[in-house]
């Protein structure tokens, strides 16, 4: 194995959680460790914190984590899924100002929320077949205009969401004066909730939401023949030339009867290909697979151009019963699970090593500009 020559440090940020270590994902952050001496690059976890010189955080010694304090890393990979703590906030705006003696580069920019990104992307011709039509929430008569719209069944997600915690599909039968609305709260359990009355359930989906921003979409079939919920993770990465690549894809197949396919909801992953062709024929899982590629390859740099530098995409694609492809969601923090259970070790070490790949790209380049 080549060892490159020490260039630089990374910095992963992320949430603090109970725990030790506490913070989430440490396998992925123990993978990178394993490898990143072959790229010149050593692995430093932290959380959102003030800093002038220094910061708090935790290295591998001799097989555990160890907490110490250490310079700023040279260069900071935001993995933090809630971005609303004011210490986060201040570190953010630290990093885009000189004020810093050492200033750290962003591995990569966040996405806004779903609504944003939404609003940006429906400016592209060719994008518009794959959107779903969405609204935002404001009150309970923007989300009953949306049901009449959509035949009765809606689909409601937060603005800035993850993992399909506090979604609703929302259900009226009016024949019956009833509602039916089934989803995940915000601690992803599933649960439902049966209405004799159209104020009370409206009344009961506003409180529900309790000011956070939602968007609501119709509600589309988006499940296999035997009744499981699924969707197709696409993972879009920089490689170690700084160009997006598609590292690799996978269905996530939620259990029966739930309200989405999301691995931390209990759902399984398994290869693309084989999935397609036994839910829709040969011809048309050809046919997605050829859509799913195209639209991943233009949808990435479209977001960079307008939101900023980013270092890796989610981008997550329904199918309906009849073939056709949503855009549902992109994520600028993509989890790496599904990749590492289909049993494809390419594919699973590309997408937690190309990190590092571009990581080396961007210190690299960083040196260049310095020494020229």
């Amino acid at each position: 194995m080549l060892i490159h020559p020490y260039i630089g440090s990374l910095g992963i940020l992320c949430n603090r959680k109970l725990g030790n270590p506490p913070f989430s994902e440490q396998h992925y952050y123990r993978r990178l460790n394993q490898v990143s001496s072959k790229y010149g690059i050593s692995i430093i976890v932290f959380h959102p914190q003030p800093i002038h010189r220094h910061v708090t955080g935790y290295t591998i010694c001799q097989d555990e984590w160890k907490k110490s304090i250490m310079p700023i890393p040279d260069l900071i990979y935001d993995r933090c899924l809630c971005t609303l703590g004011s210490d986060y906030r201040s570190l953010i705006r630290l990093l885009d100002t000189t004020s810093l003696q050492k200033q750290p580069i962003l591995w990569s920019r966040g996405l806004p929320g779903k609504w944003k990104v939404y609003n940006h992307l429906i400016k592209y011709p060719n994008l518009i077949p794959y959107l779903p039509p969405t609204s935002s929430y404001s009150d309970s008569e923007s989300l009953n205009k949306e049901l009449i719209t959509h035949h009765g069944q809606v689909f409601l997600k937060p603005h800035a969401g993850s993992q399909g915690k506090s979604t609703l599909h929302i259900q009226r039968f009016p024949t019956e004066n009833k509602f039916f609305i089934n989803g995940r709260n915000h601690h992803n359990k599933e649960f439902m909730q049966t209405f004799n009355s159209e104020s009370k359930a409206l009344q009961w989906v506003h409180q529900f939401i309790h000011h956070r921003p939602y968007i609501i979409q119709p509600y589309l079939p988006l499940t296999s023949k035997n009744g499981h919920p699924f969707d197709i993770r696409v993972l879009m990465q920089k490689n170690g030339k700084g160009r997006w690549v598609l590292t690799g894809m996978v269905v996530r197949q939620g259990q029966f009867g739930s309200a989405t396919s999301n691995l931390h909801g209990g759902g399984t992953a398994v290869s693309v290909l084989p999935y397609l062709t036994r839910e829709y024929g040969t011809a048309t899982a050809e046919h997605i697979m050829t859509v799913l590629h195209t639209l991943s390859r233009d949808i990435s740099p479209i977001l960079e151009s307008h939101f900023g530098r980013l270092g890796e995409l989610g981008i997550d694609y329904g199918v309906d019963t009849e073939g056709n492809v949503w855009l549902l969601e992109v994520n600028s923090r993509p989890g790496r699970t599904s990749f590492n259970l289909i049993g494809d070790p390419t594919i699973s070490n590309l997408a937690n090593e190309n990190p590092l790949h571009y990581a080396r790209y961007l210190l690299l380049r960083q040196l260049r500009r310095v020494n020229s």
